[in-house]
């Protein structure tokens, strides 16, 4: 309870950019939040089927289907589709979802930052630096990036998770750190990525001695394993997919003149923004992050203070580096990279670098004075003030229409299929359809991931199904499996099989492929080795 105050004051002020967004119905229009919307009716839909773990969305792509949960991060449309159940809207799930990330990652943020510093005021200096960081509003407001803004969240809590086990070994540290990291991994593919890379640094840099690696990385391993079923598939079935072929050049037109970080752009002048978005630091930011280096090189600071700057000038020198043209050779290499799509997501990076480093006010007396430090948080928190009104404007939704949304929701052949002829155009006359033989399909039913039907048949017939194959997709005739085809003459990418003469029962249905059970038994093995390490612990304490 001592700390609690402090919480409560991460909370209230987190929301203080989110306020106007809740006093009207409309929609802030972002770059991504419609997409968003027909994402998180398709994932309740899919769950309420019973799809667990979701990975196919039924009704989209007029229809057809798509593997697109197999691809596209969870947490966001878990926690909105939670939200639908309660009774919310698509337009209100998407909204509470968005700033509840934000709220989230304040008070990981303040955790991390009180137990790694064992300071009140420099966490809470951290923490507001970490909310009020420019591009954080940028992605909730701007882009709508759901995926992103939970990565932003639950990054913290890992390292909070670690520095914490780093302190004391038990069930409750090894969970936090383990259970976080899985939640990091499914909140967003490609920052995902980035964060874990930098809890792996973390570690090396603050852990001490190499024996105290153990247990961090451990639990790492434990919430990858937690998190397979997901990003197995994502990476061994990407293949399946045009994503590759139509992101492959994305990247080139996307990397800022190094200028546009550090410009501020008050007036949102089109010339400082990179696709259309402003990408700046910030002048806060940017300050304490001057005044780090200007401490480095010309203070006596404490050992702690000296390995914490060199490690925030690494991974700020390191996230530079990547947003630049000059590093264009690693994009051409590493096919991963070009998953990111947008260099400046990497802003991210600088935003927690920057973060950690205003505590580098700390090393001159001016900031120390009371008057001063409250006066800065003032000023940052307002600076940001501009992007608290959604500067693109409001949309009015249908949610009907989001309901039963006919395109696809993505926009560079994610998801496409490499069977298919690319994305549908229309609905199919019928959604099962005899091209060979005589008979007649009825009492047709169709779910996001089951399509039943029965067929009184004259001769032996051939139906296509006009849904999107993807490997799991099987079907049977009277609870027999039979061979289905997924390139028959004009249907390519659709799912044709036989029926044999007389009345039957017909059922398609879509699960696990090999590699997806596999992944799916790793997350099982997961949760039993985190359980099992709490029985462990439990009993070599009492002994």
């Amino acid at each position: 309870m001592r700390f609690f105050r402090y919480y409560l004051l991460v909370l209230i002020l987190s929301c203080l950019p989110f306020i106007g967004i809740f006093l009207t119905s409309l929609l802030p229009h972002t770059h991504d939040g419609l997409v968003h919307l027909a994402r998180i009716g398709a994932y309740f839909k899919a769950l309420s089927d019973g799809q667990i773990p979701v990975r196919w969305a039924g009704d989209l792509n007029y229809g057809y289907g798509m593997p697109l949960f197999n691809f596209m991060y969870h947490v966001p449309y878990i926690i909105s589709s939670f939200f639908v159940f309660l009774g919310a809207g698509l337009v209100s799930a998407f909204k509470i979802a968005l700033v509840l990330s934000f709220i989230l990652s304040g008070i990981f943020m303040f955790g991390f930052s009180l137990s790694f510093f064992k300071d009140i005021k420099k966490a809470f200096l951290v923490t507001l630096f970490y909310q009020f960081f420019p591009f954080r509003l940028v992605e909730i407001l701007i882009r709508g990036s759901f995926g992103e803004v939970y990565a932003y969240a639950f990054f913290p809590l890992v390292l909070w998770g670690i520095v914490l086990l780093s302190k004391k070994v038990n069930f409750k540290n090894i969970s936090v750190t383990s259970l976080g990291t899985a939640l990091l991994i499914l909140s967003h593919n490609a920052l995902s990525l980035v964060f874990f890379s930098i809890c792996i640094i973390f570690i090396l840099f603050f852990a001490g001695k190499p024996k105290n690696y153990i247990y961090p990385f451990f639990a790492l391993f434990l919430g990858l394993l937690l998190a397979a079923f997901y990003w197995i598939p994502a990476i061994f079935e990407h293949n399946y997919t045009y994503g590759d072929l139509f992101m492959k050049d994305l990247y080139t037109t996307h990397f800022p003149p190094i200028q546009n970080f550090f410009i501020p752009n008050f007036l949102n002048n089109s010339v400082l923004q990179t696709g259309g978005i402003s990408i700046q630091i910030g002048l806060f930011h940017t300050l304490v992050f001057a005044l780090g280096i200007f401490a480095l090189f010309s203070k006596k600071i404490a050992k702690f203070d000296k390995r914490l700057t060199i490690f925030c000038l690494c991974i700020f020198a390191g996230a530079l580096f990547i947003m630049q043209p000059i590093s264009i050779f690693l994009w051409e290499k590493i096919s991963l990279l070009r998953q990111f799509q947008f260099s400046w997501r990497l802003l991210s990076v600088i935003g927690f670098a920057t973060s950690l480093m205003a505590i580098s006010i700390f090393y001159f007396g001016f900031f120390k004075k009371k008057i001063i430090y409250f006066s800065l948080l003032f000023l940052l928190i307002f600076s940001t003030f501009y992007y608290w009104k959604p500067v693109l404007g409001w949309d009015k939704i249908d949610e009907k229409y989001y309901w039963n949304f006919p395109l696809t929701t993505t926009y560079f052949g994610e998801t496409d299929l490499i069977w298919s002829e690319g994305p549908a155009k229309k609905y199919p006359l019928h959604r099962v359809e005899v091209i060979d033989g005589k008979g007649v399909v009825s009492q047709l039913v169709k779910k996001s991931n089951i399509l039943t039907f029965k067929t009184d048949n004259e001769t032996p017939i051939k139906v296509v199904t006009h849904i999107q194959y993807f490997p799991g997709w099987r079907a049977f005739v009277d609870d027999k499996q039979v061979s289905i085809e997924f390139q028959y003459g004009i249907y390519r990418g659709h799912i044709v099989f036989e029926i044999p003469i007389g009345q039957h029962e017909v059922k398609l249905s879509f699960g696990e492929s090999r590699i997806r059970f596999i992944a799916d038994m790793l997350t099982v093995i997961g949760f039993v080795f985190l359980i099992s390490v709490g029985f462990l612990l439990k009993y070599f304490k009492k002994t």
